[in-house]
């Protein structure tokens, strides 16, 4: 049984729709139901490597790029002009008539379409004796449906236009190894929605650039700096509603504005040239570095509210210029820091010092970063013990050269301490001090009386460095906790034992009112309950009588039962026996309504339609119901 090939249209043109349109064009020669199939496939995936490959040199070929080409003028031809589609995908090299590739894309627009994604690996010059130029339809830059846009090129994306507007559009990705774009604030005017940017190996067109957008919430930037100077000149962010923010450029001589208040992840990668670096470590004039790079500050202030933090080595040599200006950031948690052994750290201290809430700093580095660290005294707030943060404790003594000092302070305000581990519990503080010489050794100190050389030397072994680095380790210790109070006077528990029959009167109370809400629901779905009980009882009655009146031998041989059966019990009892003796009857005089009853039943059964809990009303209204069910299909309508 074709499994697959009995599921309806839509659903096989959702699986469909995960394929490139060369695979579900391949479908096609599975039967005439597949024939015309892929053509409803709301998603087009053009991708002419696919389909000259796998075989070597088939693109050089006579024919076979027109051979592509013709291809896809029959897939769009085969779906309509009216036809809607969701999603184009078109991935082209040179070779393809650009004439032709822009017809498909207004064949696409024209239909309505809401996400493109266009790979164009055409040469800036089709054809450098004639200077002609490969230019984007114009349709592309006034679609009204277009909600995603995606543009990618070995060769660079033009687009330079003095009009673009695409009110729909939400998403724009830019990959290129150039752009060319008119003023950046120009161009973002046109996308009024947009909420995500992506633009990539842009090169600025003015020396002034401003990024400036009320909808956009998410921008990736890699720009390599000013055409004709490598350092722009000013870069602004106008963006109120962004909330991540990934930016790679030259650091730029003046940040005039940055509004980014409700930024939440921030990359930073800010770009120096070797003369910069230089300047910032040995200048030769303080004034001038502070002319070109000082006000790099105002942007990281712009950055200050984001709850994480990426940034390269260069951007944190670059932060040791404005390091009396560092900003306090209150939401930071998450700080990560790519590390080259080559690149300062002299931002360092200042940098952790304004981030008060901080609690992950990552330091992504080759394996040499933390050994070229020049930090003498690190102070650590908020030891829990755990095992990350021992080991986080050994691998900070074992990797900083010229540590000679570790001041560890325990979370006073820990509540997830281990009841099991009391001493470690009672740890206020924890200093290690550098050992220089062999002949220095003194061991473990404690200012505590309460440990023992064995817990102590245990506690030690937890942090000790596991090369040759040695440590002296202080524990200091909290206070003993205090003796337990004194026998209290009979005034005192007296006043507790009124407070706390007070506290039982007010429980009790509360509880009643509880008590009286619950009881008032229970009589609303009691009542809700009886009546449904009556519209059934109701609807039974007028099935059983509606078969009577119809069959008038029923009828008789009815009566003539009732009227020899001597019984006495409740209504309902009386209504189940004549249902039943009704269904006795119907059974003796049409034996195929007996035999649809019996299967009927068993259908109801299969379905569990009777739950265990509906009781005996339950049951009558079952077999009253099927009974009314089978007799109208089974039984003449003129009676026996």
């Amino acid at each position: 049984m074709d499994r697959i090939g009995s599921l309806p249209e839509e659903v096989l043109c959702h699986i469909l729709s995960f394929l490139t349109t060369k695979e579900a064009a391949l479908t096609s020669i599975l039967s005439k139901r597949w024939r015309k199939l892929f053509t409803l496939v709301p998603n087009i995936d053009i991708d002419d490597s696919v389909f000259l490959n796998p075989e070597e040199g088939k693109r050089e070929r006579d024919g076979i790029l027109q051979s592509f080409m013709d291809f896809v003028d029959r897939v769009l031809a085969s779906q309509g002009d009216t036809t809607p589609i969701n999603k184009f995908s078109l991935k082209c090299k040179t070779g393809i008539d650009t004439d032709r590739v822009n017809q498909w894309i207004c064949n696409v627009l024209g239909r309505g379409v809401t996400n493109l994604d266009l790979v164009l690996d055409f040469s800036r010059y089709d054809d450098e004796d004639s200077g002609y130029m490969y230019l984007l339809p114009d349709e592309l830059f006034e679609s009204t449906k277009l909600v995603e846009l995606s543009l990618r090129s070995e060769f660079g994306v033009d687009w330079w236009r003095d009009t673009t507007f695409l009110p729909m559009l939400k998403r724009l990705c830019f990959e290129s190894k150039w752009i060319v774009l008119c003023d950046l604030d120009v161009f973002l005017s046109g996308f009024p929605a947009l909420e995500e940017f992506h633009m990539a190996e842009i090169e600025w067109s003015e020396s002034d650039e401003s990024v400036s957008s009320g909808s956009l919430r998410k921008c990736t930037i890699y720009a390599s700096g000013f055409e004709d100077f490598q350092n722009p000149k000013s870069i602004s962010f106008d963006t109120p509603n962004l909330v991540y923010l990934e930016y790679s450029d030259f650091v730029a001589a003046d940040y005039p504005k940055v509004n980014m208040p409700h930024l939440d992840e921030a990359v930073l990668g800010l770009k120096l040239t070797e003369h910069q670096i230089d300047l910032i470590r040995a200048p030769d004039d303080e004034d001038f570095v502070s002319l070109r790079l000082g006000n790099v500050w105002k942007l990281i202030s712009g950055l200050r509210n984001v709850n994480k933090l990426f940034i390269s080595a260069e951007t944190l040599e670059l932060l040791s210029v404005c390091c009396e200006s560092m900003p306090v950031f209150k939401n930071l948690k998450t700080l990560r820091i790519v590390c080259d052994p080559d690149l300062g750290w002299q931002a360092m201290p200042a940098l952790l010092r304004n981030c008060p809430h901080l609690e992950t700093l990552i330091l992504k580095d080759k394996g040499r970063s933390l050994s070229s660290c020049p930090v003498k005294k690190l102070q650590i707030r908020g030891f829990k013990g755990t095992v990350r943060e021992k080991e986080m404790i050994r691998h900070f003594l074992e990797s900083f050269p010229c540590l000679d000092e570790m001041e560890v302070y325990a979370d006073s305000q820990n509540d997830n301490n281990d009841p099991s581990n009391v001493e470690l519990n009672r740890i206020y503080k924890i200093v290690a001090f550098r050992i220089h010489k062999v002949e220095e050794v003194a061991g473990a100190v404690l200012q505590s009386k309460s440990m023992s050389q064995t817990q102590m030397e245990e506690l030690t072994s937890q942090f000790t460095p596991r090369n040759n680095r040695m440590y002296d380790m202080v524990f200091m210790m909290h206070a003993a906790p205090p003796p337990p109070p004194q026998e209290m006077s009979e005034d005192d528990l007296k006043e507790q034992l009124d407070a706390a029959n007070a506290k039982l009167a007010e429980l009790t109370e509360e509880n009643k009112e509880r008590q009286r809400v619950h009881d008032e629901e229970n009589k609303e779905r009691q009542r809700v309950h009886d009546e449904e009980y009556k519209e059934r009882q109701r609807d039974q009655d007028a099935m059983f009588d509606n078969i009577v009146d119809q069959y008038p031998m029923i009828a008789s041989a009815l009566k003539a039962r009732q009227s020899a059966t001597d019984s006495e019990g409740s209504n309902q009892q009386e209504k189940k026996r004549d249902v039943d003796a009704l269904v006795e009857i119907m059974a003796e005089l049409y034996p195929d309504f007996a035999s649809a009853l019996r299967a009927s039943r068993g259908t109801d059964l299969e379905r569990g339609e009777t739950s265990g809990d509906q009781g005996e009303m339950a049951e009558l209204d079952q077999t009253t119901t099927s009974t009314a069910a089978v007799a109208t299909d089974v039984l003449p309508r003129d009676g026996p």
